[in-house]
């Protein structure tokens, strides 16, 4: 296990932990820590860590490991982990996901769709979360693992899909404007494409990847099928991108123009944390805002 982010304002105390609230972010190959005062969501403590290929066993189907013992063993040694906060969400990455308007929100309605969507097995839950009141619903599927040890090391915990936060603080960001906005959120083996125009969600999608070259087919693809035209449109790129990836060099060859996603207003970020790529950490500063 590697950490490659671990960033504390100084007037962070651990022992305090009932002052704060814990965000986790749980993707297939890492995961992340937020710490954020509960009543003025002051950011305190932002760290980040991935697995090596030894820490797991070899990833299976959605990219996740066989079982979790050593993923959620590595998760349970990290100190962040240990803190007994007020409140604690944890928000589950999957390149499983569905997407069903409020009235399929009905979970046997929801399985139905997610099973014309993909293999359906018993070692897989399937997780929803509603994007507003009376809207749309995403629907994940991850192994049954995931929300067992969730429930079992973090008692009381709010279970959430990382979708739906991501979907959220888009919303919250950017639905003021009219014009249509597409956005790509990059993770290791797939992302997420989302396109809104105004408060409407037009499309969210995801696809698993193996080279760069497949992130720009599928980005191409999916506007060509919604009639845009790639030249003349701006993307907002957010996650594991940045501009010397790739991913990015590829997509830059072909769109109007790329630009990262601004940092989440309503945190207080503070002087801590300058300097720090916020696009990368989109999903995880939403989560203790867009609930």
């Amino acid at each position: 296990m590697e950490c490659i982010l671990n960033q504390v304002d100084p007037r962070f105390e651990p022992m305090q932990g009932f002052k704060y609230r814990l965000s986790i972010l749980l993707c297939p190959d890492r995961f992340s820590f937020l710490v954020t005062h509960a009543s003025t969501c002051k950011l305190l403590k932002l760290s980040s860590y991935i697995l090596d290929s030894t820490d797991i066993q070899k990833a299976e189907t959605g990219g996740w490991p066989t079982i979790g013992d050593d993923y959620f063993g590595n998760l349970s040694k990290v100190d962040s982990g240990q803190l007994l906060c007020q409140r604690v969400d944890i928000a589950v990455v999957s390149s499983k996901i569905t997407m069903a308007p409020p009235e399929y929100s009905k979970r046997s309605n929801m399985q139905k769709l997610m099973a014309a969507a993909f293999p359906y097995n018993a070692d897989e839950e399937m997780l929803t979360e509603a994007l507003a009141d009376n809207g749309p619903v995403s629907a994940i599927l991850v192994p049954r693992y995931v929300p067992e040890y969730c429930s079992s090391l973090f008692p009381g915990s709010f279970l959430r899909t990382a979708a739906s936060v991501s979907l959220k603080g888009i919303m919250l960001r950017h639905s003021q404007f009219l014009p249509r906005q597409v956005f790509v959120n990059i993770y290791p083996q797939h992302f997420e494409m989302t396109v809104i125009q105004g408060s409407r969600l037009l499309y969210l999608n995801a696809f698993r990847y193996s080279s760069p070259s497949d992130v720009l087919y599928y980005v191409i693809f999916v506007m060509e099928q919604l009639g845009f035209e790639l030249s003349e449109q701006e993307i907002t790129l957010m996650g594991d991108v940045s501009q010397s990836s790739a991913i990015y060099g590829q997509l830059k060859m072909y769109c109007a123009s790329l630009r990262f996603v601004e940092k989440p207003e309503g945190i207080d970020y503070g002087d801590s944390f300058e300097g720090i790529a916020m696009h990368n950490y989109f999903t995880l500063l939403n989560m203790p805002i867009c609930e």
